[in-house]
């Protein structure tokens, strides 16, 4: 994260407001701005506002939610500096935008539109999918800001992007001054699989494991003495293993894609379908 800024979308709905106070930790306890962000498109009368015959009321309505999602902020962080814009347009257009010059996007995982119920609403898909910085998803419209001393889980499959997730979860424990927890699931592919081989032993693929993780957190040392990582090797369907883990933390953080998918695959379906199962924000990062 190497910008200044977080931005937040909002939309009225209750996740949304859950992730204004995410957004909110995350920029004060980080010395950075929150910029706060609506979208509509008008071309998009099914969305409760029936035919657009005045714009002035939409306008309005959007500028009340803003208002409303920056007292929200500074009412957690009075001194944290909240900046607002309403935009004509789609909502995932302008966050993926925004994403280019902030060090964190965060949006709740379904709003207010047509597939609120969804487990992962289209803006949400699309700005995990295009967003060039981070991503931060907010399940449940309970959330509150992480609380010190709390524990990130970090799913680790061995991936250059696992690794980079591991320095990330790192970085945020120790913001917290809290523990990480490597979580690493390991499913068979096959019949072919080396770990199904005679002559393999479970104890050395966790050994191996644990290895590489000691090895991650080691080069970490310098800029986090104090590191606190327990590796997890679990045999389990890595969503079950990382969602049933996230009970009771503060943040989960995976890596936008792993060892599996296809060259040019920008999100991998571990952090599609975790984000909408996990009991706690789900960090993406890249």
């Amino acid at each position: 994260m190497n910008q200044a800024r977080v931005v937040v979308g909002i939309d009225g709905s209750p996740l949304a407001e859950a992730a204004v106070v995410q957004a909110a930790h995350f920029a004060s306890t980080r010395g950075m701005t929150l910029h706060v962000l609506h979208a509509f498109a008008p071309d998009l009368p099914m969305l409760g506002f029936g035919a657009l015959a005045d714009r002035s009321v939409v306008t309005d309505h959007g500028r009340r939610l803003l208002d409303v999602a920056v007292a929200r902020a500074h009412a957690a962080h009075p001194d944290l500096t909240v900046t607002s814009a309403l935009h004509d347009g789609y909502a995932s257009t302008s966050l993926v935008a925004s994403s280019q010059t902030a060090a964190l996007v965060v949006v709740g995982v379904a709003g207010n539109g047509l597939l609120s119920r969804a487990g992962l609403g289209a803006v949400s898909m699309q700005v995990l999918t295009h967003a060039r910085c981070p991503v931060l998803v907010v399940g449940h419209p309970t959330s509150t800001a992480p609380v010190p001393g709390g524990r990130v889980v970090v799913g680790f499959d061995g991936s250059e992007a696992a690794c980079g997730a591991l320095r990330t979860g790192v970085r945020e424990a120790g913001v917290l001054g809290g523990t990480v927890d490597a979580v690493h699931a390991w499913q068979a592919r096959g019949a072919g699989d080396p770990t199904l081989a005679d002559a393999s032993s479970w104890e050395d693929y966790v050994a191996g494991v644990e290895q590489m993780v000691e090895r991650e957190t080691e080069a970490l040392r310098p800029e986090h003495p104090d590191a606190k990582v327990e590796v997890h090797v679990v045999r389990d369907e890595p969503v079950h293993a990382l969602a049933a883990s996230s009970e009771g933390a503060s943040l989960v953080v995976v890596g936008a894609r792993g060892r599996g998918g296809f060259e040019g695959l920008r999100v991998g379906s571990t952090a599609m379908r975790l984000v909408s199962r996990s009991e706690c924000p789900v960090l993406v990062s890249r």
